[in-house]
């Protein structure tokens, strides 16, 4: 009777570890449970699919269950991609290059979605610069950072009308987008190689003009900006995971059914009229989908002009299994 009582007690005991222990891949699903996640982003019309998920709820009513969001503004992609290896931030929107870099160096993140693409612009305060040809070793051109999606496309150009891709680095400094469209207006530096909305921003003050770059070295539709998160996230609260896929595919469905709606999400982010927004997010360069395109291609040019050592053979090495595109 006595070795009865103790092998019961035992599957009891078993039952109650398996319980607590749970498995990690099953999502805390209790109504009394909240899920902790944490979004970073950046500042730009690009990352509208972030402010619209997060005044819509999108990420909450995708779930089912309590999630509580901590939303992270922060100064550049790299700063994301911190947070995502140090594990203090869960879903990050960054741009496709900091992405590609970042997954293929070993990070624990991929892409779990394209966001946008966006056009980008070279403002100038100095009217002796029509084209790049004409910017001097004195000048200075802001740029969010040292191998950031803005490096990368001012590279692009830069081999394109000079014949080196780095001909430019020694004018680069780094600055966040709101600070460079500060400095660019202020004369404090004379070039500012950015994306919308401050180029549409920039073009609109008096003495600042745009250094022309044809349609063929920045192609149209060319995904710009990536939502990356975590392989813990996918891996461990996949519930959660497919929430913000979710939200993102609404976002983005929001975003291009409803510039109007979406221009008064953010006209609290910008000093600008909710019509001036509307041109911002129904310009012809401005595209918001959730499929990549060009990203392959980006990564050879990485490759070819010293950015990254070694690029993915394919998509999956970067991106989760539910993304499309190339």
């Amino acid at each position: 009777m006595r070795k009865k009582v103790i092998a019961l007690a035992m599957i009891a005991a078993m039952v109650v570890s398996l319980t607590a222990c749970g498995g990690k891949n099953n999502d805390k699903q209790g109504k009394d449970s909240t899920e902790s996640l944490k979004v970073a982003y950046q500042s730009g019309i690009a990352y509208a699919p972030i402010l619209v998920m997060k005044d819509q709820k999108l990420i909450e009513k995708n779930y089912d269950g309590n999630v509580d969001i901590d939303w992270q503004l922060l100064s550049g992609g790299a700063a994301i991609s911190e947070g995502l290896t140090s594990n203090t931030v869960d879903v990050g929107a960054i741009g496709t290059g900091v992405a590609i870099t970042g997954a293929k160096a070993g990070a624990p993140y991929k892409i779990f979605a394209g966001m946008s693409s966006q056009p980008y612009r070279i403002s100038t305060n100095k009217e002796e610069i029509k084209t790049l040809k004409d910017i001097t070793k004195e000048d200075q051109i802001a740029i969010t950072g040292i191998n950031s999606q803005p490096h990368i496309v001012l590279a692009m150009a830069a081999k394109a009308y000079l014949g080196d891709a780095h001909a430019l680095d020694a004018n680069l400094v780094a600055q966040p987008n709101a600070d460079g469209y500060t400095s660019l207006v202020s004369g404090a530096v004379q070039c500012h190689m950015i994306m919308s909305p401050y180029c549409f921003m920039e073009q609109n003050k008096e003495g600042i003009d745009q250094i022309e770059v044809d349609e063929s070295v920045w192609p149209v539709g060319d995904t710009t900006i990536v939502g990356v998160a975590t392989e813990k996230l996918k891996e461990e609260r996949p519930k959660l995971y497919e929430a913000v896929c979710k939200a993102m595919d609404e976002a983005i469905e929001f975003i291009n059914d409803n510039p109007e709606k979406t221009a008064d999400i953010l006209k609290d982010y910008y000093d600008a009229s909710q019509e001036e927004i509307v041109s911002w997010l129904t310009d012809d360069a401005s595209v918001f989908s959730t499929k990549l395109q060009g990203v392959m291609k980006l990564s050879d040019f990485m490759v070819e002009e010293d950015f990254l050592d070694k690029g993915p053979e394919s998509i999956s090495e970067i991106a989760f299994d539910n993304v499309e595109g190339n």
